[in-house]
């Protein structure tokens, strides 16, 4: 029993230093405006604990086109992503458009940017950037 009980509280603790790691944030925030590049395969990216973190809370990870402030990706909820792909890349690739966006993030305490929130998109006439890896 006491070997259960200890197992429970690691993990748990273990949880806890990891929300906290990429949910604490500075209360100021970071706008930012860019087009998506579209990754169809998402490997190597160096961090590997931050992607398997987000992925278990559904949040989803999107390239930018435009570095800004040194931000190369962000991870966005489920609704926010669906706003910036409406179709499949390849759908979009052939009706010659793709989606700018301006968003809003916050800037971690240990490191990194927390999840960004998706001010306005529009759609752009012009070929959207498309990677197999």
């Amino acid at each position: 029993m006491k070997i259960l009980m200890f197992i429970i509280i690691a993990l748990f603790t273990v949880y806890f230093l990891v929300l906290l790691r990429y949910r604490l944030v500075y209360p100021k925030t970071i706008k930012g405006e860019s087009e998506i590049v579209y990754r169809l395969i998402d490997l190597g990216q160096k961090d590997f604990y931050r992607y398997s973190f987000e992925s278990i809370l559904q949040k989803k990870r999107v390239f930018l086109k435009n570095k800004s402030k040194n931000i190369e990706w962000l991870y966005l909820n489920k609704n926010d992503f669906n706003k910036l792909t409406p179709e499949l890349p390849f759908v979009m690739k052939k009706k010659n458009y793709t989606i700018k966006f301006k968003f809003v993030i916050k800037r971690l305490v240990f490191g990194g940017y927390s999840c960004a929130k998706i001010i306005s998109y529009e759609k752009v006439n012009h070929i959207p950037d498309i990677y197999k890896s």
